[in-house]
């Protein structure tokens, strides 16, 4: 599955293992190995539930491991309950647990097409580019930091399966998960599966699942940076469209991202970024980018990938329990706004479990 979308420029140093699944009746169940499932069972079992996480794939197949690591605080559509403390939380935890993921809060540019603001030496499409403003946010490592916080919550006493996708989820008077070769038969249940949602939760059919185009390029010379007006390394994103994200890396690279491709979840997972669609996406990403600055012109790009995300209605990301079955707790839809949010979600959803705390009106499931 996530080869054929291309490899982003975030190395994996060692594989986590984890054991071999088997059926169980844990307290809590959680579907999705993504930072919002991890800094689930991170904190359910901080809190002593028996907590089992089934990942689909390898822990950073999915979007957690594919973002390009811009930290926000709140959530795409603007502020909401429980979301000015994202970066809060994320800071914590990464203390606490001493994970090492090059976390940066410098702040995060919102730019914009023409108007006023503060001018960037950039020109797409013939209109030039201006920062609007800077607000709260940054950059991480998104692969080191979702494997630390795997490590933390094995080390808390979470059982980690990989390789173990949930085909099936029955609702009677316990929730049943079916899995090829083992059933799980939790208290409670977490889907924490982001784009792949709507094929297990049918009440979140209004979650649209795409694929996100992003290109990295090789190393560039710190002055190239700074005349690019990226010298100081901090990220930033559009306001306006087109749209058009980026940042560096810590080896000097720019990344930038742009472009979605929809379709159901089981489409996009056998879609190969070099088939014709996504393809033509990354290589109008690419000239694009090569437009931006004269100097970009003959830049070369060592990678070029895709990443599954979910994108709800209004933007408002679903965090909600089910209505037929409030023993199952589903999250995500964080439309490319996710990864301070998801770990904040984490927690408010191992707080609703555990101390029995109220979730936030954010967006719910149909009935």
């Amino acid at each position: 599955m996530a080869w054929m979308w291309g490899q982003p420029p975030w190395r994996r140093e060692t594989e986590l293992e984890t054991p071999a699944l088997v059926s169980s009746n844990p307290d809590v169940a959680v579907v999705g190995g993504g930072l919002t499932g991890m800094s689930s069972a991170y904190h359910l079992a901080r809190r002593g539930l028996r907590v089992t996480l089934l990942e689909a794939g390898r822990i950073g197949d999915g979007a957690s491991g594919r973002t390009g690591g811009i930290v926000l605080e709140g959530t795409a559509r603007g502020p909401m309950e429980g979301v000015d403390t994202c970066l809060a939380t994320l800071e914590r935890l990464l203390g606490a647990e001493r994970i090492s993921c090059g976390l940066r809060l410098d702040g995060c540019w919102e730019i914009k097409h023409g108007g006023p603001g503060t001018p960037l030496p950039w020109d797409d499409g013939g209109t030039p580019i201006a920062i609007a403003k800077t607000v709260a946010g940054g950059t991480v490592e998104p692969v080191a930091m979702l494997y630390g916080l795997a490590r933390a919550a094995m080390r808390a006493g979470a059982v980690i399966h990989q390789d173990a996708r949930v085909r099936h989820i029955a609702i009677g008077k316990r929730v049943r998960l079916d899995l090829d070769g083992a059933r799980i038969e939790p208290g409670c249940v977490i889907v924490a599966a982001n784009a792949w949602i709507n094929s297990l939760v049918p009440a979140a059919r209004a979650l649209r699942s795409a694929l996100t185009m992003a290109c990295a390029t090789e190393p560039l010379d710190s002055s190239l940076l700074g005349d690019l007006g990226l010298g100081a390394g901090i990220p930033f994103y559009t306001i306006d469209l087109p749209y058009l994200w980026g940042r560096t890396t810590d080896d000097h690279r720019a990344i930038f991202g742009a472009g979605l491709a929809f379709g159901p979840a089981a489409e996009l997972e056998r879609m190969d970024v070099n088939s014709e669609q996504p393809g033509a996406m990354l290589d109008a990403l690419e000239a694009r980018v090569r437009g931006l600055n004269p100097a970009l012109r003959e830049v070369r790009f060592s990678a070029r990938w895709a990443g599954p995300i979910a994108i709800p209605e209004n933007f408002t990301p679903i965090l909600s329990r089910l209505p037929e079955a409030p023993s199952m707790l589903v999250a995500g839809g964080y439309a490319g706004h996710g990864v301070a949010l998801a770990v904040r979600a984490g927690e408010m959803l191992a707080r609703a479990i555990a101390d029995n705390e109220p979730l936030p009106a954010w967006g719910g499931l149909a009935g």
